[in-house]
């Protein structure tokens, strides 16, 4: 009977909050899932399991999308079976590959081939693509046909394709078609600025570029960073119901409102939902949870 009430009571925040008109979509990397969790992802509609990894060939390494993720993958489509897992291939330290795999007509095929029949063989939704950075124009030139030659066969099966760009990384306007969300990297800025203008500034360069804003994501991350000095990173799971460590530099914002300011963001300029850096950083504390925060959060479609 408890168990019941919990999901009946996860399903009335979901659809007051994100599920009924927004995306709320968490990456989960595979060093956060030890042992068999139960998971607790409230409002969450968009689950990326993280991360494959290319080699220059094209071809893959899927090693790192291991059992557990998808043992919990599975549990959480049994708490909400609109629930879309996706799994991520890249990330930082695991693109530098990227620029050889998408550089010729033969690897992008066995790339894009390799992606599409994982998704296939793990009823898995779709692909995200994560690669820090391209640089060029032949690179993004590659990259361009590569999401298009993904996208097509991603699309023929009803799955989709999202990509992960940092905050002042636009792609060309001709990307846009083939993409699904954006996962907008916006965590905090590298050097001391206005932090709530240094974040409308990097949706505004998104859409200015020609990006609709119903693609996109706005980025939070549920850590709090140094400003300066080693930039520390702090995990809200020790942060929260906590005092903050000291720093001679002090620490980006996180918590409700880093989170807020993302939500209105959202409503002020339309955009797809907010994306989170990541699962394993919240809190297991209802009373704190960042995620839970953000899947109540009581945004009305525009």
């Amino acid at each position: 009977m408890k168990a019941l009430i919990v999901l009946v009571l996860t399903c009335l925040i979901s659809l007051k909050g994100f599920a009924a008109d927004r995306v709320l979509s968490v990456y989960l990397p595979d060093y956060r899932v030890k042992g068999s969790p139960e998971p607790e992802l409230y409002g969450t509609t968009h689950l990326i399991l993280f991360s494959a990894k290319p080699f220059p060939d094209g071809t893959v390494d899927f090693g790192r999308i291991t059992p557990e993720l998808f043992a919990f993958a599975a549990k959480a489509r049994l708490k909400n079976p609109a629930l879309k897992v996706t799994f991520s291939v890249g990330g930082w330290g695991r693109g530098k590959e990227f620029a050889s795999a998408v550089g010729t007509p033969e690897n992008r095929e066995r790339f894009t081939g390799e992606l599409v029949s994982f998704c296939e063989k793990h009823q898995l939704d779709g692909v995200d693509i994560d690669w820090e950075f391209p640089k060029g124009e032949q690179e993004h030139a590659d990259l361009e046909a590569f999401l298009a030659t993904l996208s097509g066969k991603l699309r023929a099966s009803g799955r989709l394709l999202t990509i992960a760009l940092g905050y002042t990384r636009p792609l060309s306007p001709a990307c846009w078609p083939f993409i699904d969300q954006v996962n907008l990297m916006s965590y905090q800025p590298w050097n001391p600025t206005d932090y709530e203008k240094w974040l409308t500034e990097s949706v505004e360069r998104f859409l200015e570029a020609g990006l609709p804003p119903h693609k996109l994501l706005i980025g939070v991350g549920f850590f709090a960073k140094e400003k300066g000095g080693e930039r520390r990173a702090i995990s809200w799971k020790r942060i929260a119901g906590n005092k903050m460590p000291e720093s001679d530099h002090g620490f980006w914002p996180v918590g409700q409102s880093s989170c807020d300011l993302r939500l209105n963001l959202v409503k002020k300029y339309g955009l797809g939902g907010v994306m989170v850096w990541d699962y394993g950083h919240d809190t297991d504390m209802p009373e704190h949870s960042l995620l839970r925060h953000l899947s109540a959060g009581d945004i009305e479609k525009p």
